[in-house]
C-alpha cells in the first residue's frame, strides 16, 4: 500500500478535467511505486483487469495502448508515458522523474504533459517503504527501458477496452 501525497494547482473546472479524469496520476505514482521495474510498470498501465487508462486521444472507441520509454542523464531518469496512436504517431502522456542527489536521496515527481493536464500538474509521492523499482535504476551497464510495442503489435495480456 503506498500513501501519496500530491499537491495540484488546477482546479476540476478546468478545460484539462477530462484527461485528469481518464488518467489519475497519482494512481499512476502508485503503481509505479508497487512495481519492479518499467516493464512491469507498462503492463500495469495497460492491464484490462485493472483499467488504469480510460485513455482514447484518437477517438476510435478503445482506450490507448499505454507504452513507456525511458531516458537518463547522469542520476536521473526520465520515463515517458505515450499513447500509442497509430503508426508510428505517439502523444506524451506524463512523465515520471526520478533524481538521486549527492546524498542518495531520490526524489520523485509524476507530471502530467502540459497541453494535456496544463501547467503545474504535478504529483509528488510519498512512500512508505523504498519502492523496489528504485534499486533497478542506480546499478552498474544500466540500460534504459524502451517498450518495444507498437500500433497493432501489442502484448498477449493487452486487450482493448471502450473507454
Amino acid at each position: 500500500m503506498q500513501i501519496l501525497q500530491a499537491t495540484n494547482e488546477e482546479s476540476k473546472t478546468n478545460e484539462f478535467y477530462f484527461i485528469s479524469d481518464n488518467l489519475d496520476l497519482r494512481v499512476v505514482a502508485s503503481i509505479f511505486g508497487d512495481s519492479k521495474n518499467l516493464e512491469e510498470f507498462e503492463r500495469k498501465l495497460n492491464d484490462p483487469r485493472l483499467q488504469i487508462s480510460n485513455l482514447d486521444l484518437n477517438n476510435d472507441n478503445q482506450v490507448d495502448y499505454l507504452r513507456v520509454v525511458e531516458s537518463v542523464e547522469g542520476r536521473a531518469h526520465i520515463v515517458v508515458i505515450q499513447a500509442v496512436l497509430e503508426k508510428d504517431v505517439f502523444q506524451d502522456v506524463a512523465t515520471v522523474e526520478i533524481e538521486k542527489d549527492s546524498n542518495n536521496k531520490v526524489q520523485i515527481q509524476v507530471v502530467g504533459d502540459v497541453y494535456m493536464y496544463g501547467s503545474n500538474y504535478i504529483y509528488e509521492p510519498i512512500y512508505v517503504h523504498t519502492p523496489v523499482i528504485y534499486t533497478t535504476f542506480w546499478v552498474n551497464q544500466y540500460r534504459p527501458y524502451c517498450s518495444s510495442w507498437y500500433w497493432n503489435y501489442y502484448p498477449s495480456y493487452y486487450s482493448y477496452w471502450s473507454p
